[in-house]
């Protein structure tokens, strides 16, 4: 369970730094061509800097859900630990109960012995 988490973590480690690399290159072009916009008779920036605002909002949602997943993963391991750690007290529970009969069974059959044994000397 330990290694899945270390996996998914892993992999989610490197989807967001990727993301936030991809973020900031296109961050740093969009900067670029809304300063060439803004000095040019031909200019659309405000619809730019609406998209620009939109894509960062949508970049707030991806980390938003990345962490939540995140934590998720971390839950479910969790979990699976003290399913395991139930699993396994729950087999020596059983193990011990089986202990217990067999050694009930022989505590038995030795008063059974010595009922015999008793019961011929009367």
């Amino acid at each position: 369970a330990q290694a899945r988490f270390w996996k998914a973590s892993e992999g989610l480690e490197r989807v967001s730094l990727a993301m936030n690399a991809s973020q900031e290159d296109t961050s740093a072009k969009v900067d670029e061509f809304l300063r060439n916009q803004v000095s040019s008779d031909h200019s659309c920036h405000a619809k730019l800097y609406r998209y620009k605002n939109m894509l960062n909002h949508l970049h707030e949602d991806v980390n938003h859900v990345y962490s939540k997943e995140k934590a998720l993963v971390e839950t479910i391991t969790i979990e699976e630990a003290v399913i395991t750690d139930l699993g396994n007290q729950i087999k020596n529970v059983v193990e011990e109960g089986k202990r217990k009969m067999k050694e009930c069974k022989e505590a038995k059959a030795a008063a059974c012995a010595e009922y015999e044994t008793y019961s011929k000397e009367l």
